[in-house]
């Protein structure tokens, strides 16, 4: 038979006491807490980076149909003026509810008067916290129908 001493010291190496145990699990969960807030963070920033990447998309097809329109069609404007035609909102996968809504607008400015315009075309929209954010095209137009 097995004396206490022995005993008591088989137990006490035999495993984890509730004291360990628990200071485990407090470090497990707060390194998983730590993770769900980095990954909500990610998904915001995604979310971010969609709505510039729609709205460069937005801005480049504006500032194409500028570039091909015939240069008497195009005339100076007097600062950013809105764009008029409502192609703006982009929706979830082609369904039916709205995500954001950009708004365009755009500017026309003589460099040198009949031969050089600039041209700035700017979309902006509003994040869901309430920010507003924009990315802004710019080019110059070359009068290459000589009118």
């Amino acid at each position: 038979m097995m004396d206490t001493a022995t005993a008591r010291a088989r137990r006490a190496t035999g495993g984890f006491t509730i004291l360990e145990v628990m200071i485990v699990i407090a470090i497990l969960t707060f390194g998983l807490l730590s993770l769900a807030a980095m990954q909500i963070q990610a998904m915001k920033g995604s979310d971010r980076g969609r709505h510039a990447t729609n709205a460069a998309a937005i801005a480049e097809n504006k500032m194409e149909q500028l570039q091909q329109d015939a240069w008497a069609s195009i005339a100076v404007t007097g600062g950013f003026v809105a764009d008029p035609v409502e192609q703006n909102n982009v929706q979830f996968d082609g369904g039916s509810s709205l995500e954001r809504a950009y708004n365009v607008s755009y500017q026309i400015t003589d460099l040198q008067t009949t031969y050089t315009r600039a041209v700035d075309v700017r979309v902006s929209w509003t994040e869901k916290t309430g920010e507003t954010r924009s990315i802004t095209l710019s080019s110059i137009r070359y009068n290459r129908e000589g009118t």
